[in-house]
């Protein structure tokens, strides 16, 4: 997918602006987008806003997806970036959300690693071993309770809704009835629990 990143460039030192947006542009590279960043354009620094205005609504419209840097609302360019983004579709990503967002699949990640021994892409994959489902369950589980969307989930672990459904459908099941997957949950929200102390 290709992302084209969005924030304060007007007003800001140059310095300051180039280092938020490499920032972001590593992070999205991270996650395997393809990034256009704004600030390498291929227009001049000295080039009038209007100017970059231009080429970069001509970039926004090659992209799927627009990344929107904190404080994105205190910039005129911005905003019409953010308006021409909703009203062609975008999906639309949020820095701290994103961050947000990362930093709790880590720790899930990390927490089921340790209660099963598995990694992510050995539970991600299209295996249907057991192990693999109930540390697919956890991840479904944990990152919906703390409120990233089915449609995430089910691209991170790579399942359809529906199948993702089913499985949020059966964690309390499985942990009423199912006395394996009831330690693997209790072991796994202790460390959670451990973490966020």
């Amino acid at each position: 997918m290709k992302v084209y990143i969005s924030g304060k460039i007007t007003g800001l030192p140059i310095q300051d602006a180039e280092i938020k947006f490499q920032a972001a542009q590593d992070l999205l590279e991270s996650l395997d987008f393809e990034v256009v960043n704004p600030l390498k354009n291929g227009l001049k620094k000295d080039s009038s806003w209007k100017e970059h205005m231009v080429k970069d609504i001509d970039l926004i419209l090659t992209c799927d997806v627009i990344y929107m840097i904190d404080g994105w609302t205190d910039s005129v360019g911005a905003c019409i970036e953010y308006d021409i983004a909703v009203r062609t579709g975008k999906k639309i990503l949020f820095e701290s959300e994103v961050i947000k967002n990362l930093n709790l699949i880590t720790k899930t990640k990390d927490a089921i690693h340790e209660v099963t021994g598995l990694t992510f892409n050995e539970y991600s994959s299209k295996s249907r071993k057991r192990d693999g489902f109930y540390a697919r369950m956890l991840f479904a589980h944990h990152c919906f309770e703390n409120g990233i969307k089915i449609s995430t989930v089910s691209e991170l672990i790579q399942r359809d809704r529906t199948t993702v459904l089913y499985t949020l459908n059966k964690y309390y099941d499985e942990v009423k009835y199912n006395p394996e997957f009831r330690r693997l949950a209790e072991s796994f929200s202790e460390i959670i629990k451990e973490e966020n102390e």
